[in-house]
């Protein structure tokens, strides 16, 4: 999508176009754009007075409006809506798990536990009903199930990025960061040129007290995106953690006069904040 194009789309929407709510819908699905308030505007505009305009995209709108309702809690769109495509699809897979999200929104986790196990053992290779799974213990809090369960998960679907990197957050979160490091080397396999992976690896081995590999991905980063401040910043605090060990190495030293000069001008002319981050780094910090 062009710069400008959604926000074209939703000014026309708001003007009160069913032609223009219609392309707003498919643009925020095409997109995955989430801004679950504008679904439920237009959305609901189109299937309170104007159904028939949807044609075949009905049954799409309508999956649609369901997610944003259960999002903002609209339960009257949440229940007209899952009622509307049960009505039209009763086996179908995707509307038995949109009952499973249903059940989420109601906080009744037994019972979309129950829906999800029983389409996983008729369909073991449903990805996004697995995901569903993990999704339910996440929301109750339950971290160490959520792990066993993604675990679980990646040893059939070991390329999914997307569960790595959670996986990779609950290990923070649980304080077990020489598992995350482990998610964020598989990540970066998938992926070797990501800034983001990059840094966080950096940070989590800084973290871990791995500073010379900490201090090779910071070093990657800053020859990657020379003006990241996050990516010189790190290198900095890593020579410093490493100043003892580097005394009699001249190129170590040169590295950290480089680091201070890249920061330095970096912030050069951005005023009194500038000047403040300057100061402090001719201090010695």
């Amino acid at each position: 999508m062009e710069p400008g194009e959604y926000d074209g789309l939703v000014a026309r929407a708001h003007a009160g176009g069913n032609g223009a709510a219609i392309d707003l819908l498919s643009a925020m699905r095409t997109n995955k754009i989430h801004q679950p308030e504008l679904v439920i505007i237009h959305g609901g505009k189109l299937l309170s007075s104007a159904p028939r305009k949807l044609g075949g995209e009905i049954w799409a709108v309508l999956e649609q409006v369901f997610l944003a309702a259960v999002d903002v809690g609209a339960d009257d769109w949440r229940d007209y809506c899952l009622t509307k495509l049960t009505r039209r699809f009763p086996s179908s897979n995707r509307v038995e798990r949109l009952k499973g999200i249903n059940e989420e929104s109601q906080r009744h986790w037994a019972e979309a536990q129950k829906i999800y196990k029983k389409m996983l053992a008729e369909k073991p290779e449903d990805t996004v009903t697995r995901k569903r799974q993990i999704a339910v213990y996440k929301q109750q809090g339950n971290r160490d199930e959520a792990i066993a369960e993604i675990n679980k998960y990646l040893e059939h679907f070991c390329t999914d990025t997307e569960v790595w990197h959670e996986l990779a957050e609950l290990y923070v979160e649980a304080g077990s960061l020489s598992r995350a490091v482990y998610c964020y080397e598989e990540l970066m396999l998938t992926n070797p040129r990501s800034m983001y992976h990059i840094l966080t690896y950096a940070e989590l081995l800084f973290s871990t007290g791995d500073y010379e590999l900490s201090r090779k991905y910071f070093s990657l980063a800053s020859y990657l995106d020379g003006t990241c401040l996050r990516a010189i910043w790190g290198l900095l605090a890593v020579n410093m953690s490493l100043a003892d060990k580097d005394k009699s190495n001249e190129k170590m030293g040169q590295l950290q006069t480089f680091t201070m000069d890249r920061l330095k001008a970096q912030y050069k002319g951005l005023g009194s904040h500038g000047k403040v981050a300057i100061d402090l780094l001719n201090s010695g910090l």
